[in-house]
């Protein structure tokens, strides 16, 4: 599938955020390319579904999580998947810079619900903010956190908040 011409105007919703979030971690962890967008897809989809009121009552396997996903999206998860919902959409600001930038976010140790904060992505249902104003919130967050005596501003800090 050819990818989509980088468009000025990049939209980032939560489900971007998540699914990214994931897949950096998952990356980090040692996982296969393939694998941690696998994992990115059904964290997002998962995280929807638990937005919708749908909550386990215990922590389930990543296989189980992946089948529930599968069920509820009526397909099977895969690499192509992410690319189809994530990376394409967002053509070269996605290769550029979403991905690097979230990787550092989890390295710093940032939790996923500290990004959407720090990204001040709005929390109402279909919000979404601009490759740009990600980009920005993010550089200037990572930016403090190498300046911070502890080396991490917390994104709750108000001396430290975007």
């Amino acid at each position: 599938m050819a990818k989509k011409e980088p468009s000025d105007d990049v939209s980032i919703g939560k489900f971007d955020i998540l699914a990214t979030y994931a897949y950096a971690r998952a990356l980090l962890d040692g996982m296969t390319d393939d694998e941690a967008k696998q994992r990115g897809m059904v964290a997002a989809i998962m995280g929807a579904q638990a937005r919708l009121g749908i909550r386990k009552e215990h922590h389930e396997e990543f296989q189980a999580q992946k089948e529930a996903a599968e069920k509820k999206k009526k397909t099977t998860i895969t690499t192509e998947s992410f690319d189809k919902q994530v990376a394409y959409k967002m053509g070269k600001f996605f290769d550029d810079s979403f991905p690097p930038a979230l990787k550092k976010l989890v390295e710093a140790g940032i939790s996923y619900d500290d990004v959407k904060q720090l990204v001040k992505i709005p929390s109402t249902w279909g919000a979404k903010i601009s490759g740009q104003q990600f980009q920005e919130r993010s550089e200037e967050f990572l930016t403090k956190a190498g300046k911070h005596q502890d080396g991490i501003p917390s994104p709750t800090d108000n001396d430290n908040r975007l």
